[in-house]
């Protein structure tokens, strides 16, 4: 039997399970809990950005488009109320899980049809960079 644990979403976003790091990615007004893998190479798809059409994540080490519809099949069984999410692990095998806050790229609107980010993203650059 796997084991439960509790997220604070307000103030977490990734779930460390031993060696596979898990982030909440937000999807047709839903919070799921996905693999950070790419399937193509293992890349981090909590570092990917949505297509304009938010169907797919491409992926930041290669350019692989993975669709959402398939990295939402492979996620983790969550159930949320409010800020609290209750996630049930798969496996019982003893190791440590960590709850940790991370920027989510995938979480951003989508890129601008050119594949350059979008405006908003910009004045966000910005904003960092002091100017």
């Amino acid at each position: 039997m796997g084991r439960v644990i509790v997220m604070d979403l307000s103030r977490h976003n990734t779930l460390m399970v031993g060696h596979d790091r898990y982030f909440v990615l937000r999807s047709e007004g839903r919070s799921l809990l996905v693999h950070d893998h790419c399937p193509h190479r293992g890349g981090p798809l909590s570092l990917a950005r949505r297509t304009p059409d938010e169907r797919r994540l491409i992926c930041p080490w290669h350019g692989t488009r993975v669709g959402i519809a398939a990295v939402c099949r492979t996620c983790l069984p969550m159930v949320r109320s409010g800020d609290e999410a209750v996630v049930v692990l798969p496996d019982d095998d003893g190791a440590p899980v960590s709850v940790i806050r991370r920027e989510i790229l995938a979480n951003l609107p989508p890129d601008g049809p050119d594949g350059a980010p979008c405006a908003a993203d910009a004045v966000r650059s910005e904003e960092a960079a002091g100017r």
